[in-house]
């Protein structure tokens, strides 16, 4: 039996240049309208309208032998309905890696998260306009940025 050790890459571009793309996946796109709920019913947070549009974003990434996945969800709460969007993308490594915590979580950042990010503008757009409300559209990535939603309204002429 052979027991080949990991082999190890330590930096963000020797990483890039090991994985290869090879599915996006989608684990959740929702969307609830908050008018037909009931506001002082459940007391459920997705069914409460917000004064103010909020964007919460969670970036997670796994690695495991050859695999590594690089998963980013947004929950967008607007006055007009809630949007979610869970997608991932995964990287396949010729062989078994081994990469330090810090290499991977530098990749989601500056490989993955601009894979991703289309992806998941897509769906929560498309949700939106599915629902008939506002649309949330996110601005191109800019990581200098706190948050990169931006509302564009429909009664406001441009």
């Amino acid at each position: 039996m052979s027991t080949k050790a990991a082999r190890v890459l330590s930096s963000v571009d020797e990483l890039r240049d090991t994985a290869e793309l090879v599915d996006i996946l989608y684990y959740e796109v929702s969307g609830r309208r908050h008018d037909g709920f009931s506001r002082n019913g459940s007391g459920c947070r997705d069914d409460a309208a917000s004064d103010d549009d909020t964007a919460e974003f969670e970036l997670m990434q796994r690695l495991e032998g050859d695999t590594i996945d690089i998963r980013l969800r947004a929950h967008v709460v607007t006055a007009q309905g809630r949007l979610t969007a869970d997608v991932a993308a995964v990287f396949l490594t010729p062989e078994q890696v081994s990469v330090p915590p810090q290499v991977v979580s530098e990749f989601a950042k500056t490989v993955a998260t601009p894979i991703v990010r289309p992806y998941l503008r897509e769906a929560i757009h498309q949700t939106a306009v599915r629902l008939g409300i506002d649309a949330p559209l996110l601005s191109l990535l800019d990581t200098r940025e706190r948050t990169f939603w931006q509302m564009k309204r429909r009664d406001i002429a441009h």
